[in-house]
């Protein structure tokens, strides 16, 4: 018998924010991109701190989306002359991410 365990399953990801709410997130990891049933998507490895549709809090998941915010945040994150300010921001800040009545996003810097 071997010493190894083994784990199997998927890592848990953020529920979609409601209309009109918002969520208080940090960036946990590199992000990545991932391939769902509704195609390709951006995937960002997270803390939740706030969010409407989670009674426990904070929670450790992965937001994922193909929304204009999350290809923003990708290309800045992935972008090679990105500046100092940028990376430090996404490592250690917390942020707001808010989802308006018509479905767009919006994140800020707190």
């Amino acid at each position: 018998m071997t010493g190894k365990k083994f784990s199997f399953g998927s890592e848990p990801s953020m529920r979609e924010v409601p209309l009109g709410e918002a969520a208080t997130l940090k960036f946990n990891g590199k992000p990545k991109t991932v391939e769902t049933e509704w195609g390709e998507k951006y995937s960002f490895p997270v803390t939740l701190i706030s969010h409407p549709s989670y009674d426990t809090l904070p929670i450790n998941c992965n937001w994922e989306s193909k929304c204009m915010v999350a290809k923003e945040i990708w290309n800045e994150c992935n972008n090679k002359d990105k500046s100092i300010g940028f990376k430090a921001a996404y490592d250690n800040s917390t942020w707001k991410l808010t989802r308006f009545d018509n479905g767009a996003y919006w994140i800020d810097q707190l």
